[in-house]
């Protein structure tokens, strides 16, 4: 193997696929690189065995060949060399890397030995925008509980010709979606998410998407994902979100973020119940920590109705406000103790909704 490659991309490449790496698992091989250079092009392999990623970049080849190299010690190397280009030349078991006045010597493990790729399909296509943009907008409310399986991921189907990408963790939920046909059901786990989103980042072509038994799979220019899906059958969670309610308000979603963000100041945590209570024209929130103190904060709301009490954790609501576009929010209530509905005022502009259920203070 001998090439020469532009450091920014190679550093960007290898950056994104150091996402899909593994440091901690028994077998050391997953924190390696597979490097095949081949005609014009470097290809960069990752896995951690959950993910599967393949990034390929246009590269000037001397002696094609393939290595396999320790992903941070590459990427450590290849950002700090002063030089615009880099020089990779394979001497017997050594990958040398060159750039200025710079030359690193690194050690190499046997191609052999890493692992096989699942060979992708595609069958769907999705704009690369929609896909990164559910994903920020989802991830919070996904599971980080070992014993909730099935919720430790993004949900993707088709509901009525709309895909949806759902994130739960039973207390709260996340729902984006688009007009979009999305002829299967796709389970991706947590970890999978932060592949896509370092690979989407300034990505702006379609995703070509597909499934099999055991994976799902991302295509775009130059680099291809398969992410295991997670087993399990998905809630229905359709069933929880209310469609009849007895109490809507109008607010300002900066506003009502800037007063929880002030009362969460003085709580314990970052999670912290605060009691809302709606009346004529105006909300009221109050916090009370038997530690720190208590607080309160007043907002002009767009609201007319009997006077409506209703207490949550404070944390959801910030991370459910923070997600939204939209200047203005609906907060839709059934009653205190049912799930309360935050939808953007305008869903054209912001098509997204979150599921919050309320607690007793």
């Amino acid at each position: 193997m001998k090439l020469r490659v532009d450091r920014e991309e190679f550093l960007s490449a290898l950056q994104k696929a150091k996402n899909a790496t593994e440091k901690k698992s028994a077998l050391p091989i997953l924190n390696n690189f597979l490097l095949s250079a081949d005609k014009e092009h470097l290809t960069l392999k990752a896995t951690d065995l959950e993910n599967f990623l393949s990034l390929s970049i246009r590269v000037e080849v001397e002696e094609e060949g393939r290595v396999v190299v320790n992903a941070d010690i590459l990427t450590n190397v290849v950002k700090n060399l002063p030089s615009a280009t880099v020089f990779v030349e394979l001497e017997e078991d050594r990958l040398v890397l060159s750039g200025g006045r710079s030359t690193f010597k690194l050690t190499t493990l046997d191609p052999g030995d890493f692992p096989e790729f699942p060979e992708p399909t595609a069958s769907v296509e999705l704009l690369a925008t929609d896909l990164v943009r559910a994903v920020d907008k989802v991830e919070y409310a996904i599971s980080k509980d070992d014993s909730r399986y099935a919720l430790q991921g993004l949900y993707i189907h088709e509901v009525q010709g709309k895909v949806h990408f759902v994130g739960s963790d039973g207390h709260r939920l996340a729902l984006f979606f688009k007009e979009s046909p999305f002829p299967m059901e796709l389970l991706i786990p947590r970890k999978s998410l932060k592949v896509i989103q370092g690979l989407l980042k300034d990505y702006i072509n379609t995703v070509q998407c597909g499934k099999d038994d055991s994976f799902a799979y991302f295509l775009g220019e130059g680099w291809q994902l398969a992410a295991r899906l997670l087993e399990g059958e998905y809630p229905d969670y359709m069933a929880v979100i209310p469609s009849n309610f007895n109490y809507q308000v109008l607010v300002r979603r900066e506003e009502l973020l800037g007063s929880l963000k002030r009362l969460s100041s003085i709580a314990g945590s970052s999670a912290f119940p605060v009691k809302l209570t709606f009346s004529n024209s105006c909300l009221l929130m109050e916090i009370s920590d038997p530690e720190q103190g208590q607080g309160r904060d007043e907002l002009d709301v767009d609201y007319e109705g009997q006077v409506l009490e209703i207490g949550f954790n404070g944390k959801y609501l910030i991370e459910a406000l923070d997600n939204f576009d939209t200047d203005r929010v609906w907060i839709k209530v059934v009653d205190p103790d049912s799930a309360v509905v935050i939808e953007a005022d305008n869903l054209e502009e912001d098509p997204y909704l979150c599921v919050v259920m309320p607690m007793r203070l």
